[in-house]
């Protein structure tokens, strides 16, 4: 039997900053959109409440992912106000369904299908293996001073002066709107 090809990784894999945006504003839809929907009948207070819970959380994480931080131990468990990884995907594939039906019929719509494809980006890592938060965390763990003590220091030998093999990382505050989220 032939195993199934990987697929491949979404357009805004490493967009941290951006996934975070894109996750706030999408808990920022459910605060403002919820409460008129419950009024209307076509949603109960509960499933509102859970709803705001479950994509706050994934803000919060997000948050914290962009940033390098630790994950706080309230996002993992329900009864401090975080949410389990099933109901993170669950939102997640919730909200996708109207955008991505949106970029299907705008193909030629920067904003619309870029918004689409970075909620899948979203969806995509609550299930890669191995995790965002595995892999940030092992970058903050490497980059995190070693023990002076146990290695001796050596002086820098002075070279010629070069650029970075690599450009500088750059935040997204001097970018305008972006998916209809601000910097």
């Amino acid at each position: 039997m032939i195993a199934p090809a990987p697929s491949p990784a979404p357009r805004w894999q490493h967009d941290y900053e951006l996934l975070a945006c894109v996750a706030t504003r999408l808990h920022a839809q459910r605060i403002l959109g919820y409460p008129e929907v419950v009024h209307a009948g076509r949603m109960t207070a509960d499933a509102a409440a859970d709803g705001i819970r479950v994509m706050g959380t994934i803000a919060c994480t997000w948050w914290a992912i962009a940033k390098g931080k630790p994950e706080a131990p309230w996002t993992q468990d329900p009864d401090l106000g975080g949410a389990w990884p099933f109901e993170r995907v669950a939102a997640l594939t919730i909200a996708a369904r109207r955008p991505r039906a949106a970029a299907i019929e705008l193909p030629n719509e920067y904003e619309v299908v870029g918004f689409a494809d970075a909620i899948d980006t979203l969806i995509w890592w609550e299930t890669a293996r191995p995790s965002v938060r595995l892999i940030v965390d092992c970058n903050r763990e490497l980059r995190m001073p070693a023990d002076h003590a146990a290695i001796p220091l050596i002086a820098p030998v002075a070279s010629a002066s070069r650029p970075p093999a690599t450009p500088p990382a750059v935040s997204r505050a001097g970018q305008p709107f972006l998916f209809g989220v601000a910097a």
